[in-house]
C-alpha cells in the first residue's frame, strides 16, 4: 500500500489541501484511513455463506491487517461484531422485483444493520428509483438522525458521487462502478473515478471494485483513495482458485 512519501507529487499536494479542508473525523473513520477494509461476503452458493464463516473470515482478515470491514445483513454483521471491534460497513443488500437498487434500498434495511453492530452504513446512492420512492437526501438524514451513524455513499459515477456528498453522505465508495447499465463498460478498479472525486469532494473517498492485485492497491491510493475495499480477492477461494487454475499452460 503507498504511504504519503511514496505517491508523487502532485498527488501529495492534493491529498495535504484535501486534509487541510476536511474537518477532523470521527475516530471510527479516521481508523480507516490508509488501510484496507475486507468485504466479508459469500453468496449463498458458496461453501462459505453463513454468519459463522464470514466472523472466521473477519479474524483473519484482521490478523492479516485489515483496519474494518464491509458486511452484508443483520447476521452476518452481529457475528462479526462479535470477534472484532474494528470497524463495521454494514449494508443489506434487499433485491426487490421492479428496482435495480437493492444495497440497503430503505432506512429499515439500514436500522437492521446499525442494531446487528455496523458503525457505518453503505447505501445505493445512484440516480435510479428507490424502493418506496423514497428520497436519498430523505434517507441519509434519517439514518443520521435516528440512527446516530455515518453514511457511505455508493456510487457508479463521479457526478453521483458529487451529489451524494451534496445530499449529506459522509464518505463515497465507487462500489458500483462497471455495476450498472451505464457504466458496464467502465475499468476496474475505477482508478479514473477515484482521481476524480478525491478532486471534488471533501468526503473522504473509498475505492471498491475490482481490487484484485498489489498494484490495483498502489493506484487507486496513489489516486487519492481514502481506504479501500476488497472482497473477492481475500475472500472467495473459488475465484482465487480459478484464477491459478486458469494460468496452468497447456492444461486440457
Amino acid at each position: 500500500m503507498s504511504t504519503r512519501s511514496e505517491v508523487s507529487p502532485g498527488t501529495q499536494s492534493q491529498l495535504l489541501r484535501w486534509e487541510e479542508q476536511t474537518p477532523t473525523l470521527p475516530p471510527r473513520v479516521e481508523a480507516l484511513r490508509n488501510g484496507i477494509i475486507v468485504s466479508c461476503q459469500a453468496s449463498p452458493e458458496s461453501p462459505l455463506h453463513g454468519p459463522r464463516f464470514m466472523a472466521a473470515m473477519a479474524q483473519a482478515a484482521e490478523m492479516g491487517g485489515a483496519v474494518g470491514f464491509r458486511v452484508n445483513g443483520p447476521d452476518d454483521v452481529s457475528a462479526v461484531r462479535a470477534v472484532t471491534a474494528r470497524p463495521i460497513i454494514g449494508i443489506h443488500k434487499r433485491p426487490q422485483p421492479g428496482f435495480e437498487v437493492y444495497i440497503t434500498p430503505d432506512f429499515g434495511s439500514a436500522a437492521a444493520v446499525v442494531r446487528a453492530g455496523a458503525d457505518i452504513v453503505a447505501v445505493d446512492a445512484t440516480q435510479r428509483p428507490r424502493p418506496g420512492a423514497e428520497r436519498l437526501e430523505d434517507l441519509i438524514r434519517r439514518i443520521h438522525e435516528e440512527l446516530g451513524v455515518m453514511v457511505m455513499a455508493d456510487i457508479a459515477t463521479v457526478e453521483e458521487g458529487v451529489r451524494a456528498v451534496d445530499a449529506g453522505a459522509d464518505l463515497v465508495a465507487t462500489t458500483l462502478v462497471g455495476f450498472t447499465p451505464y457504466t458496464r463498460d467502465e475499468p476496474k478498479p475505477a482508478v479514473h473515478v477515484v482521481r476524480a472525486l478525491a478532486g471534488r469532494v471533501k468526503a473522504p473517498v473509498i475505492a471498491e471494485g475490482g481490487i484484485w492485485t498489489v498494484e490495483d492497491v498502489r493506484a487507486v491510493f496513489d489516486a487519492g483513495a481514502f481506504a479501500a475495499v476488497i472482497g473477492s480477492a481475500i475472500t472467495a477461494p473459488q475465484l482465487i482458485t480459478q484464477r491459478f487454475v486458469g494460468a496452468v499452460p497447456n492444461r486440457p
